[in-house]
């Protein structure tokens, strides 16, 4: 199946899933990988706010923010993807494709400082392949990262499918957490 096609197939089986549905697996997917060593371990870390059906990640952002870490969430700047620490006070203002993004005003981080990357997608494998919305963003920003930053693929467990077509700039991911637990990959 072509990248397209697997776009729109997840896509609408994301939208099919009901407020409850999404909510349970949220705080599922949170519970298991807020025990995770690699989350256990990051100061300094990337997260996004769900759209569009995505797995959710507020519960997340509270626990990080409790844990003391530090947290960026993406801004797109001139059409490049930049991530800028937020705390817990800090007002999110409407950005790019109607995304809640934090103000120019807040600080950019260094991809290079980050130690774990929260990364959304429509579709992953088990060997890292990511299938993201198709702008690129991601990928540029995972091929930033230093190399002791965990990539982590956040989805709904029927998101986890045999093989996600890759194309050389395409960039993999290391852990899938699902709301069924999180599982290293394979390469």
């Amino acid at each position: 199946m072509q990248k397209a096609d697997l776009r729109q197939k997840y896509r609408d089986a994301r939208q099919k899933l009901s407020a409850d549905e999404i909510s349970k697996a949220s705080l599922a997917a949170t519970e298991l990988f807020l025990k995770n060593p690699s989350w256990v371990s990051a100061q300094t870390v990337a997260l996004h706010l769900a759209v569009r059906g995505e797995l959710p990640t507020e519960t997340l952002l509270t626990a990080a923010w409790s844990a003391g870490k530090r947290v960026a969430l993406p801004r797109m700047e001139n059409g490049q993807m930049k991530m800028h620490l937020v705390t817990s006070t800090t007002p999110l203002v409407p950005g790019a494709f109607g995304i809640q993004e934090p103000p120019a005003t807040a600080p950019e981080v260094n991809p290079s400082d980050l130690e774990l990357v929260l990364t959304p997608g429509l579709a992953f494998d088990l060997k890292g392949g990511r299938l993201g919305q198709g702008g690129g963003d991601y990928d540029r920003l995972l091929a930033a990262v230093g190399p002791k930053c965990t990539k982590v693929g956040w989805c709904y467990d029927f998101q986890i499918i045999e093989g996600v077509p890759v194309e050389p700039h395409d960039q993999r991911v290391d852990l899938i957490a699902t709301p069924k637990g999180c599982r290293t990959v394979i390469r």
